[in-house]
């Protein structure tokens, strides 16, 4: 009986070894991508080493673990946390690197918030720690080791970097924009110096609208949502606190607890504002641990700012769809008709024209106005009518400025013009994009000032919207139209504002830079669109 046991334990003992080495060291077959992967790897210090190569292999989330030691001493993450996420851009495209925060324990179930169907390890990294993970994984998920490589990893050691102190309340602020690499450095190095307790503030909708293209940021409940699903899965034993505000001090100010704030270089500033409340409070100040600026490696244009920031990804949104466009069957399928919104002087014409090179027939709805204000015909009586005669010249024409002194200083009389122009201009706009399609155009733009106001755009198949910063319009408006400022500002503001027109549209544009940077919206708007016209025949 003694000897049966004796044997039955070398028997499990041999397969486990032979399947052990069976599944790491199974290579027959190229690896297929994974939707999201894990790198494990020996030591931190090895994590940026071997970041770029395991991206190849994702197309999502890239988890990177390490094992503890010397080698993977807080100086070292510190460190990491700067290489892997400034060059992530570059060395892993548009894979979304997450370095968890807390060493390997071969006990644990590894929870993520997005399941891995990859693992990749290196050679140097324990084989029970590996076969542990292994066995905790989903069985279908793929395995594959890396060749380490101790030159590199020798370089990189030769300066551990520079001391971590660790805090039990750690706090930080920003408006984690679409959550960057930028974003995970900041995040990344609050969650490492933290014991106990993250608190994050993410401005709310009054504190962004300095923001470039601030009409674009995210809701602020999904950019708070991102924050946590990035804290909880680089370290998912802190206790975290992610919050909206309406003020640089969150709750920074009153709480005792807090000990550090970390800041970015840019947002320094507010750190010492807070630590100024607290002193008139009594409260000790907040140690601050300042980051430096993340390098843009992946600039697309001299348009953008050099470092790392939601500013550059929002304007990379320009001429993007960024809503699919839903079926319309209130309008023929054919052509195509696109609504093109914009304020007063937002470069709408602009547009426009660069539409009309591209190959689009254009129905230009304020010019049908205008035509309708002709003399003799049935608008120009009706305004007259609703408005007196001091509103027609000596030639029977609308005064279109006199009109205009009157509309936009008073919301009663405008609405009660657009009620008279709208129907008449919609129907004459509609009866041309049809004979335009007749002629054998396959898209058609509707442009109109007032596109989003009076809902036209449910009479296309989508919207585009032009916007420029309102003080730019205004500007423009002045110096086209030659008005003073405040007639400028009585233009502007009672049209639809620009968060109004992008809350609708499928496409945004701004023709606020340059020609060129203008001309890459357009050619970005348009091969989506041919593409798009080309699937729907």
């Amino acid at each position: 009986m003694l000897n049966t046991a004796i044997s039955v334990s070398i028997a499990v003992v041999f397969i486990s070894i032979v399947s052990y080495y069976f599944i790491m060291n199974n290579k027959s077959g190229a690896l297929s991508m994974a939707n999201n992967g894990l790198l494990l790897v020996s030591n931190a210090a090895k994590a940026h080493r071997y970041c770029s190569q395991v991206s190849k292999y994702v197309k999502n989330v890239l988890y990177i673990k390490f094992n503890s030691g010397p080698d993977s001493s807080l100086p070292v993450i510190n460190k990491q946390i700067i290489n892997i996420y400034t060059k992530a851009s570059t060395q892993c495209g548009n894979v979304d690197v997450r370095l968890m925060l807390k060493p390997i324990n071969s006990q644990e179930k590894l929870k993520t918030n997005r399941p891995y169907e990859l693992i990749m390890y290196d050679r140097d990294l324990a084989k029970d720690v590996v076969n542990s993970l292994v066995n905790n994984a989903p069985p279908e998920t793929q395995v594959q080791s890396i060749d380490s490589d101790k030159s590199v990893i020798s370089k990189l050691l030769t300066n551990d970097g520079e001391a971590v102190k660790t805090y039990e309340y750690v706090a930080l602020g920003g408006t984690f924009d679409r959550l960057h690499n930028g974003h995970k450095i900041l995040l990344s190095q609050a969650a490492l110096r933290a014991t106990k307790h993250v608190t994050v503030g993410v401005t709310d909708v009054n504190m962004i609208q300095s923001k470039t293209l601030w009409e674009l940021i995210e809701p602020v409940e999904i950019r708070m949502k991102a924050v946590l699903d990035f804290l909880t899965d680089i370290n998912p034993d802190l206790e975290y606190n992610v919050c909206p505000i309406q003020d640089v001090y969150g709750p920074t100010k009153d709480d005792p607890r807090f000990q550090l704030i970390v800041v970015s270089e840019e947002t320094k500033r507010g750190a010492l504002k807070i630590n100024e409340k607290r002193k008139e409070k009594g409260l000790q100040p907040l140690d601050v641990y300042t980051i430096g600026m993340a390098e843009e490696l992946d600039q697309q244009s001299t348009e953008e700012e050099a470092k790392v920031s939601s500013s550059n990804l929002r304007m990379r949104l320009l001429g993007t769809l960024l809503r699919e466009p839903k079926p319309n069957p209130n309008i023929p399928d054919w052509p195509y008709v696109i609504g093109l919104a914009g304020g007063i002087a937002s470069g709408k014409s602009n547009i426009t024209n660069k539409l009309k090179l591209k190959g689009a027939a254009i129905v230009n709805c304020d010019i049908i106005a205008h035509e309708l204000y002709e003399p003799g015909l049935p608008l120009n009586r009706t305004i007259a009518e609703a408005f007196g005669d001091d509103v027609i010249t000596a030639q029977g024409e609308v005064d279109r400025r006199k009109l205009g002194s009157i509309v936009f200083s008073d919301k009663d009389q405008l609405e009660k013009l657009n009620q008279l122009v709208w129907p008449a201009v919609v129907e004459e706009a509609q009866r041309r994009v049809k004979a335009l399609g007749e002629q054998g155009y396959k898209v058609v733009v509707m442009e109109a000032a007032v596109m989003i106001r009076a809902k036209w755009y449910t009479r296309c198949h989508q919207l585009w919207a032009v916007i420029v910063p309102p003080s730019e319009a205004i500007k423009r408006l002045q110096e086209r139209n030659n008005l003073t400022e405040e007639e400028a500002k009585q233009r502007v503001s009672a049209q639809p504002s620009n968060a109004e027109q992008v809350a609708q549209a499928n496409v945004v544009f701004s023709p606020y830079w340059s020609y060129e940077y203008t001309q890459v919206q357009i050619d970005r708007a348009w091969e989506h669109l041919q593409n798009y016209l080309e699937c729907r025949k």
